[in-house]
């Protein structure tokens, strides 16, 4: 069976937040975007906006698909990852969990040559962006 994770980011004014890997988890330090695996039996929009509700305590009220990178999952294995844009919730987005041990709002330009990042890939997403409308 194929584990499956998903990925958010938030955009609001040209910005988009990205958490810090907490000491304890593997990519410890690196910048991430929000998101976690596709439990058994969930759709890939439930688990969305489960961890959105999980790590940030924030409801999503948009989700736009943005694409799906493979990346390692730093135990010498590769996971799909299916990124989505949010560029609306409800809530105020705040560390939830032990996942992260900072979130922090980036300006594309500057969140596309960020370092260090759970992949490379996000440098790339990140610089051809199109912040979709909430």
């Amino acid at each position: 069976m194929t584990v499956e994770t998903v990925g958010a980011i938030l955009v609001d004014n040209g910005r988009v937040l990205l958490g810090r890997r907490a000491g304890h988890k593997t990519f410890a330090g690196c910048w991430d975007v929000i998101g976690g695996h596709v439990e058994p039996g969930e759709t890939i929009d439930a688990a969305l906006h489960r961890e959105l509700s999980e790590e940030l305590g924030i409801t999503g009220s948009s989700a736009t698909y943005i694409e799906t990178l493979v990346i390692g999952d730093g135990n010498g294995s590769s996971v799909p990852l299916h990124l989505f844009a949010i560029p609306g919730w409800r809530g105020t987005p705040g560390v939830r969990n032990d996942e992260h041990d900072e979130l922090r709002w980036f300006d594309l330009a500057e969140a596309a040559v960020l370092h260090p990042v759970v992949t490379d890939d996000y440098r790339r997403v990140l610089a051809s962006l199109r912040i979709p409308r909430g």
